[in-house]
């Protein structure tokens, strides 16, 4: 099957609007049953800027940008009002894909801490998601310098945009 959409290329999906989600992977699948047989692709796709996982058809993307001038769009990409992942979920782009998000201490049933939290303590947790977000960005840039592959230039591009966005705050 000949697909519209390559590695690394950045996409939109039907009912996650101002999100914007990379290529990773595609399944070619051939579904036989009682009234014939239907061909069709799913896509594996990865949240350009908090990660997030889904699968949709791709019926349900729509091209934002070509892998090729991914990077200089994330770069110029404004982050202030993005979404955040919701918790664990399944994903639906219509009733048969489905895809895993990430889970926040409320969402896997963790006790609540206080609405605001001491000053010295959140400058030591946003020290500590900066510390994770540029190790993050320094494995990727080492993964590109060692493979020369630009999917992880711009994954690692990806981590920076998150990294300006944490830093406006």
């Amino acid at each position: 099957m000949k697909t519209e959409f390559t590695f690394g290329d950045i996409v939109s999906v039907a009912g996650y609007e101002n999100r914007i989600f990379y290529v990773d992977a595609w399944r070619e699948v051939k579904e036989t049953d009682e009234w014939g047989v239907s061909e069709y692709v799913e896509f594996e796709l990865t949240d350009a800027i908090n990660g997030e996982f889904l699968d949709a058809y791709e019926m349900d993307l729509r091209l934002v940008c070509r892998k090729h001038f991914a990077e200089d769009y994330l770069l110029a990409y404004d982050v202030t009002d993005y979404p955040e992942p919701t918790g664990v979920a399944f994903h639906f782009t219509d009733d048969y894909t489905f895809g895993i998000g990430y889970a926040k201490k409320e969402a896997v049933g963790m006790e609540k801490g206080p609405k605001e939290a001491p000053k010295k303590e959140h400058a030591a947790g946003a020290k500590r998601k900066t510390d994770g977000l540029l190790d993050e960005y320094n494995d990727y840039m080492r993964l590109y310098e060692s493979f020369g592959d630009t999917e992880y230039k711009t994954k690692a591009d990806a981590v920076m945009a998150k990294l300006r966005r944490e830093a406006g705050e």
